[in-house]
Protein backbone atom coordinates (compact mmCIF):
# COMPACT_ATOMS: atom_id res chain seq x y z
CA UNK A 1 0.00 0.00 0.00
CA UNK A 2 2.74 2.47 0.99
CA UNK A 3 4.60 1.69 -2.68
CA UNK A 4 1.28 1.65 -4.21
CA UNK A 5 0.98 5.68 -2.70
CA UNK A 6 4.51 6.87 -3.14
CA UNK A 7 3.64 5.48 -7.23
CA UNK A 8 0.72 7.79 -7.16
CA UNK A 9 2.66 10.16 -5.43
CA UNK A 10 5.25 10.48 -8.23
CA UNK A 11 3.21 10.18 -10.81
CA UNK A 12 1.21 13.74 -9.42
CA UNK A 13 4.41 15.08 -9.47
CA UNK A 14 5.97 14.27 -12.67
CA UNK A 15 2.38 15.83 -14.25
CA UNK A 16 3.64 18.97 -11.37
CA UNK A 17 6.36 18.69 -13.34
CA UNK A 18 5.47 18.66 -16.89
CA UNK A 19 2.71 21.50 -15.79
CA UNK A 20 5.10 23.70 -14.54
CA UNK A 21 7.35 23.51 -17.50
CA UNK A 22 4.70 24.41 -19.97
CA UNK A 23 3.96 27.11 -17.55
CA UNK A 24 7.29 28.30 -18.08
CA UNK A 25 7.77 28.06 -21.74
CA UNK A 26 4.48 29.81 -21.98
CA UNK A 27 5.81 32.44 -19.66
CA UNK A 28 9.07 32.54 -21.50
CA UNK A 29 6.92 33.17 -24.37
CA UNK A 30 5.09 35.58 -23.05
CA UNK A 31 8.71 37.38 -21.64
CA UNK A 32 9.61 37.48 -25.15
CA UNK A 33 6.60 39.30 -26.99
CA UNK A 34 6.34 41.70 -23.93
CA UNK A 35 10.10 43.01 -24.74
CA UNK A 36 9.43 42.89 -28.16
CA UNK A 37 6.46 45.04 -27.46
CA UNK A 38 8.64 47.45 -25.00
CA UNK A 39 10.91 48.01 -27.84
CA UNK A 40 8.54 48.85 -30.30
CA UNK A 41 6.78 51.30 -27.78
CA UNK A 42 10.13 52.76 -27.22
CA UNK A 43 10.91 53.20 -31.16
CA UNK A 44 7.82 54.53 -31.51
CA UNK A 45 8.12 57.27 -28.56
CA UNK A 46 11.22 57.63 -29.98
CA UNK A 47 9.51 58.48 -33.50
CA UNK A 48 7.23 60.77 -32.35
CA UNK A 49 9.40 62.38 -30.02
CA UNK A 50 11.62 63.38 -33.33
CA UNK A 51 8.93 64.16 -35.75
CA UNK A 52 6.66 65.77 -32.89
CA UNK A 53 5.81 69.15 -31.63
CA UNK A 54 9.76 69.50 -30.28
CA UNK A 55 11.31 67.52 -32.74
CA UNK A 56 13.92 67.67 -35.26
CA UNK A 57 11.51 69.52 -37.89
CA UNK A 58 10.76 71.93 -35.07
CA UNK A 59 15.16 72.59 -34.31
CA UNK A 60 15.28 72.51 -38.41
CA UNK A 61 13.05 74.93 -38.73
CA UNK A 62 13.94 77.46 -35.51
CA UNK A 63 17.44 77.56 -37.20
CA UNK A 64 16.04 78.34 -40.02
CA UNK A 65 14.22 81.18 -38.96
CA UNK A 66 16.46 83.73 -39.70
CA UNK A 67 17.18 83.09 -43.18
CA UNK A 68 13.44 82.54 -43.92
CA UNK A 69 12.66 86.03 -42.63
CA UNK A 70 15.58 87.29 -44.39
CA UNK A 71 13.94 86.09 -47.57
CA UNK A 72 10.87 87.28 -46.68
CA UNK A 73 11.77 90.45 -46.03
CA UNK A 74 13.87 90.73 -49.67
CA UNK A 75 10.25 89.26 -51.35
CA UNK A 76 8.29 91.70 -49.82
CA UNK A 77 10.76 94.88 -49.95
CA UNK A 78 8.42 97.55 -52.11
CA UNK A 79 5.40 95.12 -52.56
CA UNK A 80 3.78 96.13 -49.26
CA UNK A 81 4.13 98.09 -46.22
CA UNK A 82 4.35 95.26 -43.69
CA UNK A 83 6.70 92.66 -42.95
CA UNK A 84 5.95 88.97 -42.21
CA UNK A 85 7.65 87.26 -39.59
CA UNK A 86 7.71 83.50 -39.06
CA UNK A 87 8.54 82.68 -35.38
CA UNK A 88 7.95 79.69 -32.98
CA UNK A 89 6.41 80.39 -29.67
CA UNK A 90 6.72 79.20 -25.91
CA UNK A 91 4.75 76.20 -26.77
CA UNK A 92 6.58 75.58 -29.57
CA UNK A 93 4.12 76.22 -32.51
CA UNK A 94 4.97 77.85 -35.42
CA UNK A 95 3.07 81.29 -35.84
CA UNK A 96 2.96 83.69 -38.85
CA UNK A 97 3.06 87.89 -37.86
CA UNK A 98 2.39 91.01 -39.95
CA UNK A 99 4.21 93.67 -38.55
CA UNK A 100 3.41 97.41 -39.72
CA UNK A 101 4.13 100.33 -38.11
CA UNK A 102 5.61 98.97 -34.81
CA UNK A 103 2.47 96.71 -34.23
CA UNK A 104 2.63 93.15 -34.28
CA UNK A 105 -0.33 91.12 -35.20
CA UNK A 106 -1.71 87.71 -36.26
CA UNK A 107 -1.41 87.27 -40.28
CA UNK A 108 -4.78 85.82 -40.40
CA UNK A 109 -6.09 89.48 -39.37
CA UNK A 110 -4.48 90.72 -42.84
CA UNK A 111 -6.96 91.47 -45.42
CA UNK A 112 -7.08 89.82 -48.69
CA UNK A 113 -4.28 91.54 -50.43
CA UNK A 114 -1.98 90.95 -47.02
CA UNK A 115 -2.72 87.40 -47.26
CA UNK A 116 -2.07 86.95 -50.70
CA UNK A 117 1.38 88.39 -50.87
CA UNK A 118 2.55 86.84 -47.84
CA UNK A 119 1.35 83.21 -48.75
CA UNK A 120 2.58 83.80 -52.40
CA UNK A 121 6.45 84.79 -50.14
CA UNK A 122 5.77 82.36 -47.65
CA UNK A 123 5.77 79.18 -50.12
CA UNK A 124 8.51 80.57 -52.13
CA UNK A 125 11.05 81.09 -49.67
CA UNK A 126 9.59 77.53 -47.90
CA UNK A 127 10.41 75.90 -51.17
CA UNK A 128 13.36 77.05 -51.99
CA UNK A 129 14.74 76.27 -48.40
CA UNK A 130 13.14 72.75 -48.75
CA UNK A 131 15.24 69.76 -49.14
CA UNK A 132 12.98 68.49 -51.06
CA UNK A 133 13.47 68.22 -54.88
CA UNK A 134 12.26 71.45 -56.32
CA UNK A 135 9.75 71.58 -59.77
CA UNK A 136 10.38 73.42 -62.48
CA UNK A 137 7.22 75.44 -62.58
CA UNK A 138 4.76 76.81 -60.10
CA UNK A 139 0.60 76.92 -60.61
CA UNK A 140 -1.11 79.38 -58.73
CA UNK A 141 -5.13 78.93 -58.93
CA UNK A 142 -7.85 81.94 -58.53
CA UNK A 143 -5.41 83.68 -55.76
CA UNK A 144 -5.84 87.19 -56.93
CA UNK A 145 -9.98 86.49 -55.49
CA UNK A 146 -9.40 88.74 -51.93
CA UNK A 147 -6.89 91.34 -53.82
CA UNK A 148 -8.65 94.86 -54.70
CA UNK A 149 -7.52 96.16 -58.05
CA UNK A 150 -5.58 99.05 -57.01
CA UNK A 151 -3.38 96.13 -55.38
CA UNK A 152 -2.33 94.17 -58.43
CA UNK A 153 0.84 96.43 -59.62
CA UNK A 154 1.97 95.32 -56.44
CA UNK A 155 0.97 91.51 -56.78
CA UNK A 156 2.77 91.60 -59.94
CA UNK A 157 6.55 92.94 -58.18
CA UNK A 158 6.20 89.75 -56.40
CA UNK A 159 5.27 88.06 -58.87
CA UNK A 160 8.01 89.01 -61.00
CA UNK A 161 10.48 87.91 -58.26
CA UNK A 162 8.68 84.45 -57.68
CA UNK A 163 9.44 83.71 -61.17
CA UNK A 164 13.09 83.92 -61.24
CA UNK A 165 13.41 81.06 -59.02
CA UNK A 166 11.20 78.48 -61.69
CA UNK A 167 10.87 78.26 -65.07
CA UNK A 168 7.41 79.62 -65.76
CA UNK A 169 4.62 80.57 -63.52
CA UNK A 170 1.16 79.10 -64.86
CA UNK A 171 -1.78 81.20 -63.25
CA UNK A 172 -5.28 80.05 -63.70
CA UNK A 173 -7.27 83.37 -63.53
CA UNK A 174 -10.89 84.77 -64.92
CA UNK A 175 -9.02 88.04 -64.51
CA UNK A 176 -8.72 90.11 -68.09
CA UNK A 177 -6.85 93.06 -66.32
CA UNK A 178 -3.63 90.47 -65.25
CA UNK A 179 -2.99 88.86 -68.92
CA UNK A 180 -0.20 90.86 -69.86
CA UNK A 181 1.41 89.61 -66.63
CA UNK A 182 2.64 86.60 -68.62
CA UNK A 183 4.09 86.09 -72.08
CA UNK A 184 1.67 83.66 -73.16
CA UNK A 185 -1.96 83.10 -72.62
CA UNK A 186 -4.18 80.12 -73.35
CA UNK A 187 -7.61 80.69 -73.24
CA UNK A 188 -10.23 77.65 -72.49
CA UNK A 189 -13.46 78.62 -73.69
CA UNK A 190 -16.75 76.43 -72.71
CA UNK A 191 -19.62 76.60 -75.75
CA UNK A 192 -22.51 74.22 -74.93
CA UNK A 193 -20.67 72.26 -72.39
CA UNK A 194 -17.57 71.51 -74.13
CA UNK A 195 -14.40 73.18 -73.84
CA UNK A 196 -11.88 73.93 -76.63
CA UNK A 197 -8.37 76.19 -75.58
CA UNK A 198 -6.63 78.24 -77.98
CA UNK A 199 -3.51 80.18 -77.50
CA UNK A 200 -2.99 83.63 -78.12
Amino acid sequence: ANKEHLIVLIEKIQNNISQNIESIKKAKELIDVIEKEEKEVKAWKLYLEMIGKNGISKMVLRNALPLINSELDRLLNDVCDFKVKVEIDDKNDVTFYKVHDGVTANLGSGSGFEQTVASLALRSVLSEISTFSKPSFVVFDEILGGVADENYDNVKKLYDKIVKNYDFILQISHLKAISDWHSHNIVVKKIDNISTIEKI
